[in-house]
């Protein structure tokens, strides 16, 4: 069976999210400049730099993680003090309002992280038809393992939520605040492949119902160890390191204390198979996160082609 969702009309492609984050930063930047390579003939791209006080600084952000303020809270603040929240607003105002028939159709929001995930996608619903079968379409065509890291159990409020169907970009590992090649091109190749996906639905192409793997849905964050005063007590367990997406057992070492003790993972008490990702990513240490616990699915989505109309979900 395919599901009918309207032809998309705009497409959006944030960089610079977070300001340290620079693949997205100039590759945005680049196709401003030099649009061809990211534009179709079916629908228009648009490019937005989400936070440019930070991208000028190049930090993550100025007062705080503009990818955690689009709560309904804060969008309803008047005239909040804070630069991100601020713009927040803006980019509420201009791209949506959120959850309204007049949000721009599909964000693609571009990030790097510090950890060893290779590509990886953020997605907020996996009942969004649309984005599992984008994601089904770049894991058959990169060439590369692409895993599809799931927050609806735990969302964080993003940028690119106020879009009608919205997807993440996580790709490394790169430090922020420099450049790698073999990242950036990576990230280059995914979204032309994503704007690809959105041309060929628009133009009538079917997309038979599909099996999305390497689902990885987020379950718990872990923190470091920490001492009586709540500072660091340890690091990541060298056999832990940079094997995000591996499978966590019982007694697996996570960290070791700068006195050498080893803490070993001590399993969950339901029994779950347990993944880890994001592991030791630079930005979450102020977040108290030292990697995210999750677990592995596949998950069959049904058909997908253009209509009238939207979908019942």
């Amino acid at each position: 069976m395919s599901l009918q969702y309207p032809s998309v009309q705009k497409v959006l492609v944030f960089g610079g999210t977070h300001g340290n984050e620079l693949s997205g930063v100039y590759l945005a930047k680049h196709w401003k400049k030099h649009s061809s390579f990211v534009q179709r003939s079916s629908f228009e791209t648009i490019l937005e730099e989400t936070n440019p006080a930070a991208v000028k600084n190049c930090k993550r952000y100025i007062d705080t993680d503009i990818n955690r303020c689009f709560t309904d809270e804060i969008l309803s603040e008047s005239n909040p003090p804070e630069y991100e929240k601020q713009r927040a607003h803006q980019l509420n105002a201009q791209y949506g309002p959120k959850k309204s028939p007049s949000a721009i159709d599909f964000i693609i929001d571009l990030h790097n992280t510090t950890a060893n995930n290779g590509v990886s996608f953020v997605v907020e619903d996996s009942a969004d038809i649309f984005i599992m079968q984008s994601c089904a379409y770049v894991q058959a065509n990169l060439g590369a393992p692409c895993r599809v890291f799931l927050i609806e159990d735990n969302p964080y409020y993003t940028v690119r939520s106020v879009g009608k169907h919205p997807l993440g970009v996580e790709i490394g590992p790169q430090s922020h605040g420099i450049l790698r090649a073999d990242v950036t091109l990576t990230m280059k190749r995914v979204v032309a492949l994503l704007l690809d996906f959105a041309h060929l639905f628009n133009t009538g192409h079917e997309f038979p119902p599909t099996r999305v793997d390497d689902i990885f849905r987020a379950k718990e964050r872990v923190d470091f160890p920490r001492d009586a005063q709540d500072d660091l007590n340890g690091v990541i367990h060298p056999s832990l390191q940079d094997n995000d997406w591996s499978r966590l057992n019982p007694g697996d070492p996570i960290f070791l204390t700068f006195d050498e003790e080893v803490i070993t993972w001590p399993g969950v008490a339901n029994d779950n198979e347990m993944h880890v990702a994001f592991v030791n990513e630079a930005a979450y240490y102020e977040k108290n996160l030292a990697f995210w616990l999750c677990t592995r699915e596949s998950k069959q989505v049904a058909g997908l082609r253009r209509g009238a109309t939207d979908v019942e979900k």
